[in-house]
């Protein structure tokens, strides 16, 4: 399903701002249609977005293996059921199907809102992690650096929303996710129960990214023509 952008201004005129102001989610352009220029500017941010997406969620598959390899090389945290993960939700389409069904909006709401959950919890898992014997610094850059990706690809999804709620003001709203539960796991004195936490984050961590990643490419495909 492609959706309908925005129609022809009346003036016929186009307003565009330089692409590299897009950074700041304020600077964002009002779209006027002419010559498919609002195509070209959300074919630029999906570029970006698709990039961003597919690194994250790389790095936290790599981030789950490592904790792993280190911390349960005998997998008995993978034999565990994990604790569910804080960013639940019956809005969060269960498979790659289903989102493709969704209408685009909601599923760009939907994106944002779970990158929403993750902002600054990696933040706080890294230092955690810090304290924990033997963690690899590799391990730790990672974490920095999906936080730092996370906050990215949420400014850049924002920027792409900035243009698209002038057609529907719906998407102007978000949903909101409680804090992860998993808290009070961290903060235990026994090892054991600590790092059991810390990977049912990764896991959690892992599934929505892939789940973040899917839905850009799908959010690309339905907005941007001729991709």
């Amino acid at each position: 399903m492609r959706l309908s952008l925005i129609q022809p201004h009346s003036s016929g005129t186009l307003l565009l701002l330089p692409l590299l102001l897009w950074e700041n989610v304020d600077s964002v352009p009002r779209c006027l249609m002419k010559d498919g220029g609002c195509q070209k500017v959300l074919s630029y941010m999906f570029n970006r977005t698709s990039t961003t997406s597919e690194t994250i969620s790389r790095l936290s598959l790599e981030t789950l293996n490592e904790f792993d390899a280190q911390y349960d090389p005998g997998q008995k945290f993978q034999n565990k059921p994990t604790m569910t993960c804080h960013t639940a939700s019956h809005s969060i389409p269960s498979s790659k199907r289903k989102a493709q069904r969704m209408q685009p909006m909601t599923l760009l709401n939907v994106t944002i809102s779970m990158l929403a959950a993750w902002k600054n919890l990696l933040y706080h898992v890294q230092n955690n992690m810090a304290d924990l014997d033997g963690t690899p610094y590799a391990t730790i850059s990672k974490v920095t650096l999906i936080d730092r990706q996370i906050k990215r690809l949420a400014k850049n999804l924002q920027g792409i929303k900035t243009i698209l709620s002038q057609v529907d003001p719906e998407l102007k709203k978000n949903e909101t996710y409680t804090a992860w539960s998993g808290e009070p796991y961290l903060q235990q004195s026994q090892r054991g129960i600590q790092l059991f936490g810390l990977h049912s984050l990764f896991v959690c961590l892992n599934r929505d990214t892939q789940k973040v990643s899917d839905y850009v490419n799908i959010l690309r495909h339905q907005i941007v023509r001729d991709e």
